[in-house]
């Protein structure tokens, strides 16, 4: 039983337009909008987020302190608990759902962030059915937060126990291919960003529909690529022709090493994934992730260049001097060359410019150039000395066990986890509560490229109608070539010839039988539907006029010699 208490404003003779507010033991509820705050959120044993359903803190705490250190799917969570009541005998007003469970932890977990992170009150929608696209609304505001606050850890928390006072020293960059959600197929979706003076292709991050490869979105899409099959006998001579065609070997990014450690994979290869390529981490040295982003296309230079010139803007100039990634070479190449050109110029941009990259040690026997061993190695150089330059590699070691439960994840939900996943994770490592409020509110700069996906999503139905006009013609040539209709005469008439033999023979069939007598053996008739029946079930390519023709003269001279 909850109980609730009701204001109707009786003693207000002013008309209230909002309705009577209802205050809950754990927020407050006007109209379609329930409140929430420090204290409300932490109040009582139990946790009661509206509806018929409420949970004990302490089972929703255990399972938030075993997540961190052991993933847990829902399902197993909720089989544990309902295991654990009837082993100990306790009292349940009904097992736990999976489902229920595992909305109510979400939900209270997204709201307990959220006041962590400086809100002093939570406004979210009465439904409970639309908190899923309201958290998704707010996740750049959210993920803003989040980048200021870990990466002014040293000063707002304090700094960690690591020798030498090597606190937030150094960061280190790299992308983990592990957990891979579905997505969209279709990959150009563009976003003209501020940073770049060319539009940057980052693919469509929602979810496909049931029995398709394409979100309601880009369904059009699907129409395009469904393309009549070439010859493989012809696709596999013209392989073996081109590759015995000696070419140049060209030069990535104006030659600017020999390494072969690019990321980038081929258009051929990103265009038949239909799962997102993981996401890209930077992480500290002393293993606290300061930020991420999911990648929908593969790890590319400029998403990197994205990534980090976002964290630079947010963090307030706070991220450290010098960092590690394993592709650091043509990184900065890549950015030297190109500030002021495809790089906008701006004090980001700059700061990024001047930003010490080095190789990891993990990576650093891949790298074979001979700039790149002059500039790039982390032994030849003092900055990195009781630095933690594997620090992403241990992140990823402990985050690709939670590989099957985030590519099970739709595109509302799977950045909010992981947006709860690592803030838990960093407050673990920091030996913070989550309890705590952090007063960063008004601190965090805004930035509206903090999330790409969000950031294009005001755009995304423009892009797809676009799209869909711009190759309507591709649509029409392959509904015609796979349409029976536009088929010639000859291949038509053998069609026509079998469905009037059909018709013939289920005719001459059924007349026999009208006209046949209760004292006659009935044996052929019997036949005669079998054969029709067999028949009917065959395609029109495997019917044969002549073995229908004799099944339909059998039965003719049959019916013939009954009259006689």
């Amino acid at each position: 039983v909850v109980h609730y208490l009701q204001c109707d404003h009786s003693n207000n003779h002013k008309k209230n337009v909002n309705g009577p507010i209802r205050i809950y033991p754990n927020y407050i509820q006007e109209k379609n909008i329930r409140n929430y705050t420090s204290l409300s959120i932490q109040h009582g044993l139990y946790i009661y987020l509206g509806g018929d359903y409420a949970c004990e803190r302490e089972l929703v705490e255990r399972y938030t302190s075993d997540l961190v250190s052991t993933p847990h799917s829902w399902q197993k969570q909720a089989d544990s608990l309902n295991n654990l009541a009837f082993s100990t005998a306790r009292s349940q007003a009904t097992p736990f759902n999976m489902r229920r469970f595992s909305q109510l932890v979400f939900t209270y977990k997204i709201i307990e962030m959220d006041l962590c992170l400086g809100s002093t009150n939570v406004a979210t929608p009465k439904d409970i059915d639309e908190f899923d696209l309201w958290a998704w609304s707010e996740y750049p505001r959210l993920l803003s937060r989040f980048i200021y606050l870990w990466s002014n850890h040293r000063t707002l928390i304090g700094a960690c126990n690591i020798p030498g006072d090597k606190c937030s020293a150094c960061f280190t960059i790299d992308g983990h291919q592990k957990a891979r959600r579905r997505v969209c197929r279709s990959k150009q979706v563009n976003f003209k960003s501020s940073d770049f003076s060319e539009p940057l292709v980052i693919g469509c991050w929602r979810t496909p529909i049931r029995n398709s490869l394409y979100c309601e979105l880009h369904q059009n899409d699907e129409k395009l690529t469904k393309a009549p099959r070439t010859n493989q006998k012809h696709t596999h001579a013209m392989k073996l022709r081109n590759s015995r065609q000696w070419q140049r070997q060209k030069n990535i990014f104006f030659g600017a090493t020999n390494c072969s450690t690019t990321k980038a994979r081929s258009e051929s290869y990103i265009n038949k994934c239909s799962r997102s390529f993981g996401l890209l981490a930077m992480v500290t040295n002393c293993r606290v992730i300061i930020s991420f982003s999911e990648i929908f296309r593969s790890e590319t230079l400029r998403e990197i260049i994205q990534l980090l010139i976002n964290t630079i803007r947010i963090s307030d100039n706070a991220l450290p001097k010098i960092a590690c990634y394993d592709d650091g070479c043509h990184l900065v190449r890549f950015v030297q060359r190109h500030v002021g050109k495809l790089i906008t110029d701006t004090p980001a941009s700059n700061t990024l410019k001047n930003t010490k990259f080095y190789i990891d040690k993990a990576h650093w026997k891949n790298h074979v150039g001979t700039w790149c061993k002059e500039n790039m190695s982390p032994y030849a150089t003092s900055d990195l000395n009781m630095i933690n330059t594997q620090s992403a590699e241990q992140l990823f070691s402990w985050l690709k066990r939670y590989a099957p439960i985030i590519s099970s994840l739709g595109w509302l939900k799977a950045p909010l986890y992981l947006l709860v996943l690592f803030h838990y994770k960093n407050l673990w490592t920091c030996k913070v509560r989550p309890t705590r409020h952090f007063d960063i509110a008004n601190m965090v700069p805004d930035s509206a490229t903090i999330s790409l996906p969000n950031a294009a999503n005001t755009l995304r139905t423009t892009s797809a109608v676009s799209s869909s006009n711009s190759d309507g013609y591709l649509s029409q040539a392959a509904t015609t070539k796979h349409d029976p209709s536009s088929h010639t005469v000859n291949e038509n008439k053998w069609a026509q010839m079998s469905k009037e033999i059909q018709f013939n023979n289920r005719s001459s069939s059924e007349n026999f039988i009208s006209n046949t007598t209760s004292n006659v053996d009935n044996k052929w008739a019997t036949i005669i539907h079998a054969v029709d029946s067999t028949q009917q079930q065959k395609s029109k390519r495997d019917r044969s006029p002549n073995i229908i023709n004799k099944w339909a003269t059998q039965a003719e001279q049959l019916a013939k010699r009954q009259k006689h």
